[in-house]
């Protein structure tokens, strides 16, 4: 009779956004979906979802984050599998996690003093020229603005229309959804981020548990290192450095990057439209070392 090998031992860096998760008393938690790189678990309610992501994956701020490349793992599991989640591990048949230390995710820092109207106006400008649903953009506006004016029939309107719209374990509307959150939090006022997270958490079952977790984060400013670069640098202006995060940002996912953009420049029309002028000189934004396509 054949012996079964033994699990793998990975070791892993854990969030602090999903900290409590990973060391809570052993407990099941169903595989929602699995890539090469990346192993997502349903741990909870249905917004309360733990990525596992190899060293080359994408940063998700609530993730587990392994020592490990996806060419170099195996999950040996599928979608619909049950796993055990508890103390600080996560023991798959094949694999065992034990996570020994936290990482930091990105987070968007709020900006004290935004730009003139006259150069935000034109990074709207400049990264919609990426935007491949001009209507997305335009929605972002619409729920942005109310948001900032304090309309709740507006935000909670907006918020129907968006959430949960599109394809995929973050559908567009969400992507949108996400960079107005990070945007509000760039700003720095708090009453339109309670405003639009309210109406978010209150559908959180319209969308993918998955996106409803990062919308979650979003709200406390939290995203994936490209897309807090892209909107912090926006919001302060920095032409340069908006651009090298905008190859990055346009990268991700088949449309997530754009979409996360549309959200962006429609949010930036927003603050143009409020913000006091004071001198600033325009220049043009392009991604670092990419053509328009």
């Amino acid at each position: 009779m054949t012996r079964q090998a033994p699990p793998r031992e990975v070791p892993g860096a854990g969030s602090p956004l999903t900290q409590t998760v990973v060391a809570r008393p052993w407990r099941q938690a169903l595989v929602l979906a699995r890539f090469p790189s990346a192993l997502y678990l349903s741990v909870g309610d249905h917004h309360e979802v733990l990525p596992v992501v190899t060293s080359d994956a994408l940063m998700l701020p609530t993730a587990v984050r392994l020592s490990v490349a996806a060419r170099e793992l195996e999950w040996g599991v599928q979608p619909g599998d049950m796993v055990t989640v508890g103390r600080a591990e996560i023991r798959l048949p094949a694999l065992h996690v034990r996570v020994v230390r936290e990482w930091r995710p990105a987070r968007v820092r709020a900006v004290r003093h935004l730009p003139e109207p006259r150069l935000l106006s034109e990074l709207a400008d400049r990264l919609s020229t990426h935007v491949r649903t001009p209507e997305l953009m335009d929605q972002a506006t619409a729920v942005c603005r109310a948001a900032r004016s304090g309309d709740d029939a507006e935000v909670r309107r907006g918020t129907r229309q968006l959430l949960g719209a599109g394809l995929g374990l973050t559908p567009s509307g969400d992507d949108v959804l996400c960079a107005v959150l990070l945007v509000l939090y760039g700003v720095g006022d708090p009453a339109p981020i309670a405003l639009l997270g309210a109406a978010v958490q209150d559908r959180w079952s319209a969308t993918t548990s998955l996106s409803a977790s990062l919308l979650g984060a979003a709200r406390q400013g939290y995203a994936v290192p490209e897309v807090a670069a892209l909107v912090e640098c926006a919001l302060r202006g920095d032409l340069a450095g908006a651009g090298e995060a905008l190859t990055s940002t346009l990268a991700i996912g088949h449309s997530s990057g754009q979409d996360l953009v549309a959200g962006l420049a429609g949010s930036l029309r927003v603050l143009a439209a409020t913000t006091n002028a004071r001198p600033n000189r325009s220049r043009t934004l392009q991604p670092a070392g990419r053509r328009n396509p």
